[in-house]
């Protein structure tokens, strides 16, 4: 594996040996290198072997350009601005975190990636507070270059962040689409190609069987492209109209005949439904796109029969409705969106060849919808440079916050009348899908008499956590609260350091509290240690003020 690798990296560094120096190696990720030529005069061409090595090679230039700049002409205000963003910029250039330009075929700016990956000026602007303004400019316009921005706030910003106009245009970088003569890899059959007017044909028994194949007209793609996984199988199968992505694109599983996932797109966004198969050809996920973005994304559950239809509010939330494979509405609420790779909203389920070309097409990774690592910098060989490519695990994940309501299933099979039954068989009479779930979260709590199913349940949220449980039935509300113990990650031994465990803790029930309609306590109070063994018990006879409302806190 190890002589592979180098093999791989001596091949990529190879791709670019047509630059003999620096200044023409970085001339080529930002014209505006030119006007800097005496910064980068007599330093040789660096061994780059992906696009993270190229954006990290230009910015740490960048970075000596702005410390050697004069600031005497600087207010106070605008010189602290500018040493805390250069140092804000130094530390995005480490993270190795970078934009990833999907849609077009040539090395172009990309404000914002579909990813919420933002480029190095708009990494400042966030930082700045101004995220509304960084992400106005991408809707207006990505693959801007910063001389091309329209926005009316750019100049005050400009002015307020301590750096020229000048030195925005140098901090900004084009990214590529694919790797160039990604064709010559050791590992070529296994990476996306980059579509183009060629025939190419497999190695040794195969030759005369096609590999890749587009067709085109004068200096653009004009008709099918096709790369083969082998000579009997497919991998990708698209269409381009006077160079730009439409018609309907097919993404098959490596190695098979079956469909991976499909998906529409017109002059070069997708529009219309992707939709995704499993490897027993069963839909799902669909998601409907409008010129580019996501609009409804519907994931298919086939073992629980459920289907979960996600539409964005914001950046950070959804609105999700839960219905029956009959069609019954049986859940709705928010959920926040927790991403912590960086994705897309919509990106919950195994990355594969039609959503991680770029990347894998850059990196060499050999199979995306398995997992693997790709190494974020050249110059630091060990595990915390390392950056997973997702694989079959959940990506994104999706956390309820704030009010759910839950229906009942009219169409599940009732308890019989008249058969002895389990407080949770009761309980979930009625909310099969949902039922036993919310049961398990109240049920440490025993002085709930529960003779009989609700005819809905709303339940409040915090990150996930069930905080308030309000249960409906003819002339009765039950209403218990719920409040938890601190949760804390602990610093473990990983390798030769230490660092946070990953695995984020479940916080532990500290106190379960019944109210009445007013929101005052009735019933009985639980106290809980961490362990979940009762400390206490109080027992409010007639409704009960909280103290804290008695002392005006509330």
């Amino acid at each position: 594996m190890r002589p592979c690798l180098l093999a791989f990296a001596l091949l990529l560094a190879a791709s670019h040996s047509h630059a003999t120096n620096l200044l023409d190696q970085l001339r080529a990720f930002n014209p505006y290198w030119a006007d800097h030529a005496e910064q980068l005069t007599g330093k040789p061409a660096k061994p780059i072997s992906n696009d993270v090595d190229y954006v990290q090679a230009h910015l740490a230039e960048v970075l000596g350009v702005l410390s050697q700049a004069p600031t005497s002409q600087l207010s106070a205000d605008q010189l602290r601005s500018r040493q805390e963003l250069t140092a804000v910029l130094a530390d995005y250039a480490r993270q190795g975190r970078f934009p990833i330009n999907y849609y077009r075929q040539e090395r172009i700016p990309v404000f914002i990636d579909e990813h919420d990956t933002y480029c190095a000026v708009g990494y400042l602007m966030r930082h700045t507070g101004q995220e509304a303004m960084a992400r106005r400019i991408a809707a207006a316009n990505n693959y801007a270059w910063v001389r091309e921005i329209e926005e009316p706030g750019l100049g005050a910003w400009q002015q307020a962040s301590g750096f020229s106009l000048e030195e925005l245009k140098l901090i900004q970088g084009a990214y590529d689409y694919y790797l160039p003569d990604a064709f010559l890899l050791p590992n070529k059959y296994e990476v996306p190609q980059k579509p183009e007017r060629v025939v190419r044909y497999f190695e040794g028994a195969d030759k005369d069987k096609v590999w890749c194949s587009g067709e085109g007209t004068l200096n653009e793609l004009h008709g099918q492209w096709i790369q083969n996984y082998s000579s009997k199988l497919p991998w990708i199968v698209g269409y381009f109209e006077h160079g730009k992505r439409s018609g309907r694109w097919k993404e098959y599983y490596k190695g098979t005949d079956k469909l991976c996932r499909t998906e529409h797109w017109r002059d070069d966004k997708l529009n219309g439904i992707r939709t995704r198969y499993d490897r027993d050809g069963r839909v799902i996920e669909t998601i409907l796109f409008k010129n580019g973005q996501a609009v409804t994304k519907t994931n298919i559950d086939h073992e629980k029969a459920l289907r979960h239809v996600r539409t964005p509010l914001d950046s950070a939330t959804v609105y999700t409705e839960v219905f029956t494979e009959e069609g019954s509405l049986i859940a709705a609420g928010k959920e926040r969106i927790h991403n912590l790779e960086g994705l897309q909203w919509f990106q919950n389920i195994e990355l594969t060849a039609l959503n991680t070309f770029a990347i894998t097409a850059r990196d060499g990774a050999p199979r995306p919808e398995e997992g693997v690592f790709v190494r974020q910098s050249r110059l630091f060989p060990f595990e915390q440079s390392m950056q997973q490519i997702p694989g079959s695990h959940a990506l994104v994940q999706y956390r309820k916050e704030g009010a759910w309501i839950y229906y009942k299933d009219y169409l599940s099979t009732p308890w019989p009348a008249g058969t002895a039954a389990s407080a949770e068989q009761r309980f979930s009479n009625g909310y099969k899908h949902f039922g036993p779930e919310l049961h398990a979260r109240i049920a440490r709590y025993d002085h709930l008499e529960i003779r009989a199913s609700y005819d809905s349940m709303r339940v409040v949220y915090t990150d996930d956590r069930l905080v308030d449980f309000f249960g409906y039935a003819t002339e009765k509300q039950d209403h218990l609260q719920f409040t938890y113990h601190p949760s804390f990650q602990r610093l473990v031994m990983h390798g030769r350091g230490r660092r946070w465990n990953d695995m984020e803790l479940t916080p532990a029930v500290k106190q379960i509290a019944r109210l009445d309609p007013q929101g005052q306590l009735i019933g009985v109070r639980v106290d809980y240690d961490a362990e979940g063994t009762a400390t206490r018990e109080e027992r409010f006879l007639v409704p009960y003020k909280r103290e804290e409302e008695l002392l005006g806190v509330r």
